[in-house]
């Protein structure tokens, strides 16, 4: 990108106050204590483009102050521990950015209690039961960052009940029935995660009930025509994850007038006539789905106010 011309240092620094990134387009021989103050004022990130001659504790303060993620461009020797706080305080994950000498219980704390995914940027040492706590029951998924061996079923329970995707970052030999239901009764999705031999019939109806899609996530063998009638009635695309052999007319049926593009799932042998109008009327976009043969019958046979509507 080409630089700023300016003429002066007046009209250099009246660029970067009505747009601080200016600051990164102008020519270094004009850039001037001055202007790094009002860029960094205006935008901490701005820091980034402060040549480091002009990187003083106090321009460092005013970027942080504006910015937290700025502690990324303050040179080593200038992240004191009061910039460091300042950081974490107001923006969590900047403990990223703390020299691992400064992450102190203190940081850590104050950093995850703002921002729960700041316990990745703790030392292992430092990722105590008490903080691994904190962090969990604040966001769930941050079980990812807990040590093995602090992942106890308190913990693991904790997690889940806050996002029971969390299940995933759980070790096999602590998935418990009671984690598992925890897990699928805050979302059925978390059905993914359980282990084939705790997929009970009442967890795989709980996940459905949840989502029909999750229907992916039970187990052939427990794939009742109850549960596939379940999930096609939320959403008739699950079709997709009915064993054929459930697949009867009147299934297919309930499937279409839930949405019509399931009609790709229909087996080809059960395309009626009346199937595929029922499929075309909820959505056209079904009919690339109709048998050749029975298009120009499907098209026919809509009512007069649809094809209005719809063949414009």
């Amino acid at each position: 990108m080409e630089n700023f011309r300016v003429f002066s240092e007046k009209e250099a620094l009246e660029a970067v106050r009505r747009t601080p990134g200016a600051i990164s387009l102008l020519p270094k021989e004009c850039i001037t204590p001055e202007i790094c103050v009002v860029a960094v004022q205006n935008c901490g990130y701005m820091l980034e483009y402060v040549p480091e001659a002009y990187k003083t504790r106090e321009i460092c303060l005013a970027a942080v102050r504006s910015c937290s993620s700025a502690l990324r461009f303050v040179p080593e020797a200038l992240k004191s521990p009061k910039i460091c706080l300042m950081a974490v305080k107001k923006y969590g994950r900047a403990l990223e950015f703390v020299p691992e000498l400064r992450k102190r219980p203190k940081r850590c704390l104050v950093a995850v209690k703002d921002d729960a995914n700041a316990l990745q940027y703790v030392p292992q040492a430092g990722k105590t039961p008490e903080l691994c706590r904190i962090a969990v029951k604040k966001y769930g998924r941050t079980l990812e960052f807990v040590p093995k061996r602090r992942k106890t079923p308190e913990i693991c329970l904790a997690a889940v009940q806050d996002d029971g995707n969390a299940l995933r970052y759980v070790p096999e030999e602590r998935k418990t029935p009671e984690i598992c239901c925890a897990a699928v009764q805050k979302t059925g999705r978390a059905l993914k995660y359980v282990p084939q031999k705790l997929k009970t019939p009442e967890l795989c109806l709980l996940a459905v009930q949840n989502h029909g899609e999750w229907l992916q996530y039970v187990p052939e063998a427990l794939r009742t025509p109850e549960l596939c009638l379940m999930a096609v009635q939320k959403n008739g695309i699950n079709l997709l994850f009915v064993p054929e052999e459930y697949k009867a007319p009147k299934l297919c049926l309930v499937a279409m007038r839930n949405n019509g593009k399931a009609l790709e799932y229909v087996p080809e042998q059960l395309k009626t006539l009346e199937l595929c109008l029922a499929a075309v009327r909820k959505n056209l976009d079904a009919l690339q789905y109709v048998p050749a043969a029975l298009q120009t019958r499907c098209v026919d046979q809509l009512d007069d106010a649809f094809r209005a509507a719809t063949f414009v």
